[in-house]
């Protein structure tokens, strides 16, 4: 999350009109959704990728880094939707027979996964060309320009606030962790992740705490004004 912040504030379309790129991005990731074309999804990825590497200058190597993660976890829900089971072997391309069980692929199935991969990665790319190459600020403007509603705003301001605390809760607690050779060893490393998460859960909500004590001090109405 921090590098991808670092990205919407230093690359070289950050100037650029925001209402731009959200439509462009939203725009291509509706068309990629919509219209069931392989060709069509292909020229978005390429698209988006040239401009979000070659013209915004995000690096190559971290744009593919931060690519892997959301990819890893498409690739583990497509081989659920490309192997089919079957007590018959229903022609399919290619199958293996256990313990009485066809696992296989059809043509059906290899349709569908090849549409959903093309599908999914076009939508990531637009996705990632919006988030790398605008800032959060900019996001929120162009979200009260097209008149959302309020709570909208006020939801996405404190969740991206929240997101901050999180990490460097997270990161303090890790650290003093490590410090005291919590992850020396696997067992070590199993109960200093345990306590991680209970410290971090109690960190988090003493932080939201002290801002709610904060804001009512500074009269606030429960009304952020935007």
């Amino acid at each position: 999350m921090l590098i991808i912040d670092t990205y919407a504030y230093t690359n070289k379309l950050k100037d650029t009109n925001p209402m731009l790129k959200f439509f462009l991005s939203m725009g291509l990731l509706f068309t990629a959704i919509i219209i069931k074309n392989i060709a069509i999804e292909s020229f978005i990825i390429f698209f988006m990728a040239f401009f979000t590497i070659f013209i915004a200058k995000i690096p190559l190597k971290s744009y593919f880094y931060m690519l892997i993660l959301p990819l890893s976890f498409l690739l583990l829900s497509i081989l659920g939707i490309l192997i089919s089971v079957s007590k018959v072997n229903v022609n399919y391309l290619w199958s293996i027979d256990l313990f009485n069980l066809y696992f296989g692929i059809s043509k059906a199935t290899l349709f569908t996964t090849k549409h959903l991969l093309f599908r999914s990665i076009s939508a990531l790319t637009c996705t990632y060309f919006l988030v790398l190459t605008t800032p959060m600020n900019d996001l929120i403007l162009v979200f009260k320009k097209l008149k959302l509603p309020i709570v909208f705003l006020e939801m996405s301001i404190l969740i991206y606030r929240f997101i901050f605390i999180f990490l460097e809760e997270a990161k303090e607690i890790h650290i003093a962790q490590e410090l005291r050779f919590g992850y020396s060893n696997f067992k070590n490393s199993y109960r200093s992740i345990s306590s991680l998460i209970a410290s971090l859960f109690i960190r988090i909500f003493k932080r939201y705490e002290d801002m709610k004590y904060s804001l009512a001090m500074k009269g606030f109405n429960n009304q952020f004004h935007i």
